[in-house]
């Protein structure tokens, strides 16, 4: 999908990989091999093959892409924000906004570019179960009432999912987490590719012009990017890519 026209430096390009539920694949042994010595010992703390296989291919293609192929994935160096989201703190000519999601089967990674502060993504597997008392308990009022008149389970479903991708896609850009209580935003316009946030916080106020995005980075999936700049004025693009096709 793209926005708007598509433009080099406000455009986020969203890069969905394959990720095992089991034992490592191509992906997985590509992405291992990007890694520095304290992510695989990381990795290799997960339990589940799922697990370590999303933190594997969401780590190393991070670092590949952030590299844009002008120094070796394994020299970037990260740093962490106050409530744990990572950035690049080196080398400076290659630090930009990125967030990682995953989910059961896909990693998705998004890049920014120096125009935007922040970036967040989010991604779901459409079949996953959804419990609405999780909506009754931490959503906004405005989408509790928009999923009470869901006409079906089916579109109730679906509407969950896109208000939860997006959701997650915001506090992950703003990298707080759920420190950031989910009853203080709300989204309008669940229906449409870019659906509009309203602040019923004061606290959550700012300067900043924020868009968003819902997408289908793949089918059976549903994805949701979240990016700020301080120019209201330029258009910004998503561009979606498979990172399968980059490595083989």
């Amino acid at each position: 999908m793209a926005a708007n026209a598509p433009d080099s430096h406000h455009a986020i390009r969203l890069w969905h990989a394959t990720s095992s539920s089991a034992h490592p694949g191509p992906i997985e042994r590509c992405c291992q091999a990007w890694l520095d010595e304290s992510e695989r010992q990381r990795a290799d703390r997960f339990r589940v093959a799922t697990s370590r296989n999303q933190n594997i291919v969401g780590r190393g293609m991070a670092r590949r892409l952030l590299s844009r192929g002008q120094v070796d994935p394994r020299k970037i160096r990260f740093a962490l924000e106050p409530h744990g989201k990572p950035f690049v703190s080196e080398p400076e000519d290659l630090q930009a906004p990125f967030n990682v999601a995953h989910t059961d089967g896909l990693v998705l990674c998004g890049i920014g570019s120096s125009q935007h502060r922040f970036v967040g993504v989010d991604v779901e597997r459409c079949s996953r179960r959804t419990d609405p008392q999780l909506a009754e308990r931490y959503f906004a009022k405005p989408e509790v009432e928009l999923l009470r008149r869901a006409r079906s389970s089916e579109a109730r479903q679906g509407l969950f999912l896109r208000i939860w991708t997006l959701k997650e896609a915001f506090i992950k850009a703003i990298g707080t987490g759920l420190q950031t209580p989910l009853a203080d935003f709300a989204f309008e316009k669940i229906d449409s590719e870019q659906p509009r946030i309203r602040m019923l916080s004061p606290k959550l106020e700012s300067n900043l012009c924020w868009r968003f995005f819902c997408t289908e980075p793949r089918p059976g999936y549903v994805g949701a990017i979240a990016v700020a700049s301080e120019d209201r004025t330029s258009p910004v693009a998503v561009e979606v890519h498979c990172f399968d096709d980059l490595i083989h």
